[in-house]
């Protein structure tokens, strides 16, 4: 299996997002990064890899922000498994690139401080 290819880390975290022209309904955010995220529909999705969306995502984690990042995004990568779809998007603009940039930044952190404490307590 070849390595993937990233140009930012991705970092799991759960949020939901909110694209009325992917779907009607509610998706869920399963990772993000700087430049990219992967969401997942429970339910089957038509996606257009040539079209952009506009992508809302409200993050699961306390931040001083509440109010959903504004993405614009183009799938990259589609696949449906058990009535689920899942979608790779990359970012092509964000109003809210700070906000997305600072979030990047505590889940990072987040990150680190799992892996000092895991450290520790062996």
């Amino acid at each position: 299996m070849s390595e993937e290819k990233r140009q930012n880390v991705r970092y799991k975290e759960i949020g939901k997002v909110i694209s009325s022209d992917l779907c009607a309904i509610s998706g869920v955010l399963d990772d993000i990064s700087l430049t990219g995220c992967k969401i997942h529909f429970a339910c089957p999705v038509v996606v257009d890899l040539e079209c952009e969306y506009n992508v809302n995502i409200s993050i699961s984690r306390n931040t001083q922000d509440e109010s959903p990042l504004q993405l614009v995004c183009q799938p990259q990568w589609c696949n449906e498994h058990s009535s689920t779809t899942f979608v790779g998007l990359k970012i092509l603009f964000s109003p809210d690139a700070n906000r997305l940039k600072d979030l990047i930044s505590i889940i990072e952190q987040d990150d680190e401080d799992d892996i000092l404490s895991e450290i520790v307590e062996r």
